[in-house]
């Protein structure tokens, strides 16, 4: 199955390290659409289509995903860090821009728009990865289990093929959309003498999971762009958080409205792309 068609450009963010911004096409005001931890922009493969006629659809790799090696493999994974990718993409395709991030590609945003606000118009958030202070955690939220997975993980395959069947054959990708497992793998290995490895170090996916840092969410009533957080059903797996912190998120930002995706999980934009993709159009319109 073919990925989504695409050119990629390496930009460079503030503390050197590289960022990726890829060129999916489309007509209309730029629009950035942006992963989750240890994800890269191939996860937006199939949302993509239902966006070009309307959008100039860009997608991001953050610093040590997708087609970004890093010069630092100990890169700093400090939150602002991740906002000063984001900008540097902002900056490339001219600001303001359009934004859908997912969950680390939400908190992303969040944390450039603490610095500059009016680098965005309007901003779709799905389950941004932010920590309130003084939050006591759901009974059953398994941080650690991501952070040990994440380290577990297999990291290299005989193929793209190899590592595409090995990813839909089982959870969480086994109810994703084929196309953007596909792009995902696609985007985010790279050759070796043994056939591919992925990008994205488990270490490294460990280590962002865990500094997720508190935050004083009375900072964010000062992004006034339009935004909608949006969040699937909450369940208790160790994903919970995000969907449970999202209305608090949507309640601290200075204008934004909480949507519940009742029947998806942390992974709603890889499950049901052509829904994720009519909310985003909703929200943003034409611009």
């Amino acid at each position: 199955m073919a990925s989504v068609d695409h050119s990629v450009e390496i930009l460079t963010s503030a503390d050197g390290e590289p960022v990726a911004l890829h060129d999916f096409g489309g007509s209309g005001p730029s629009l950035l659409l942006a992963h989750g931890n240890g994800l890269n922009a191939g996860m937006w493969a199939g949302v993509v289509p239902h966006l070009v006629d309307r959008y100039r659809c860009f997608g991001i790799d953050l610093r040590g995903h997708g087609a970004c090696r890093p010069i630092d493999p100990h890169y700093s994974v400090d939150r602002n860090r991740f906002g000063e990718d984001v900008l540097a993409c902002v900056d490339r395709v001219g600001a303001p821009v359009l934004y859908a991030g997912h969950s680390l590609g939400g908190a992303s945003a969040i944390f450039a728009a603490l610095h500059r606000p009016e680098a965005f118009e309007a901003l779709w958030l799905y389950e941004p990865v932010l920590v309130p202070q003084d939050l006591e955690r759901p009974e059953g939220h398994h941080a650690n289990l991501l952070i040990e997975a994440s380290r577990r993980r297999r990291m290299t395959f005989d193929s793209v093929d190899d590592a595409f069947e090995r990813f839909r054959s089982k959870p969480p990708f086994s109810d994703c959309d084929a196309a953007a497992v596909r792009a995902y793998v696609e985007i985010g290995t790279y050759p070796t003498d043994d056939g591919v490895r992925l990008s994205c170090e488990g270490e490294n996916e460990a280590r962002v999971f865990e500094t997720s840092e508190a935050l004083d969410f009375g900072r964010l009533a000062g992004i006034d762009a339009p935004t909608v957080v949006a969040a699937g059903g909450v369940e208790d797996d160790a994903h919970a958080l995000p969907a449970l912190v999202a209305s608090m998120v949507a309640d601290a930002l200075g204008n934004a409205r909480l949507e519940r995706h009742r029947d998806l999980s942390h992974l709603g934009p890889m499950e049901a792309p052509a829904d994720i993709a009519a909310s985003i159009r909703r929200h943003l319109g034409s611009g």
